[in-house]
């Protein structure tokens, strides 16, 4: 039977993070996979001979990183990526200062010109034809007093070509560090002069339809043109691209 060794010696947390390295190590082993179960606590008890408020805290540590689904009265499962704890942790850092708005800009950059990139190779029909009706979408709601339709829109754009580019990497950092500025973002759209408003969805097109035509050096200058225009809008507020 498996066992901790020098387990007196230990501290509760260093032994909590042990049990959550043994849970993380036989999810590898065994070939796990999102949905699939975990050992339950009693079966961890048992296996490395700890108690049962070790494991406890292990599994939670573990449901608060997204690894573990928890609820109560069944086994633990594991969780899919999500962008939930990755916001968290970029919303701090903006909050207490060691991020500011433009560090998540330049990172959400890099990030959606090569997404644009691989969209254009990698794209389906079905997503070009959402991509068009979401820039559509936008033209169609630049009249609107509420900027919530377009945003929304916008929003859906980036979204829909970061899933296209088929690395699921780019989904879930473009979530997690678009989450903490989504407020900005709203009064962003809200501070733009009309005729921004239009550039704004010009450059929309611009990455669309070259997505949809499959080029990717160009779909990639038409994003890299769009962080470019929103970044250097001369409005009094901070632009930032949705």
């Amino acid at each position: 039977m498996a066992q901790l060794h020098s387990l007196p010696t230990l501290q509760k947390p260093t032994l909590s993070a042990q049990v959550a390295r043994h849970v993380l190590d036989h999810i590898a082993q065994q070939g796990l996979r999102p949905g699939d179960l975990v050992p339950s606590e009693v079966q961890i008890c048992k296996t490395l001979q700890v108690s049962r408020g070790s494991v406890r805290e292990a599994y939670r540590t573990l449901a608060a990183l997204g690894i573990l689904e928890i609820e109560s009265g069944r086994r633990p499962r594991l969780q899919s990526m999500n962008a939930a704890v990755l916001a968290q942790v970029f919303g701090y850092a903006l909050s207490t200062a060691q991020l500011n708005p433009t560090h998540v800009i330049e990172t959400r950059r890099a990030i959606e010109v090569q997404g644009a990139q691989l969209a254009a190779r990698n794209v389906t029909d079905a997503q070009k034809v959402t991509l068009k009706g979401l820039v559509a979408q936008m033209r169609s709601a630049l009249g609107d007093r509420d900027h919530m339709r377009r945003v929304t829109a916008d929003m859906a754009i980036h979204t829909t070509l970061a899933e296209a580019s088929c690395n699921p990497l780019n989904p879930l950092l473009l979530a997690a560090l678009r989450t903490p500025l989504e407020q900005v973002m709203i009064i962003d759209h809200g501070s733009r002069g009309e005729s921004e408003l239009v550039r704004l969805v010009d450059a929309h097109d611009a990455i669309v339809e070259r997505v949809c035509t499959g080029d990717a050096v160009g779909a990639g200058v038409a994003m890299a043109m769009h962080f470019d225009l929103s970044v250097g809008s001369k409005d009094e507020h901070a632009a930032v691209p949705t």
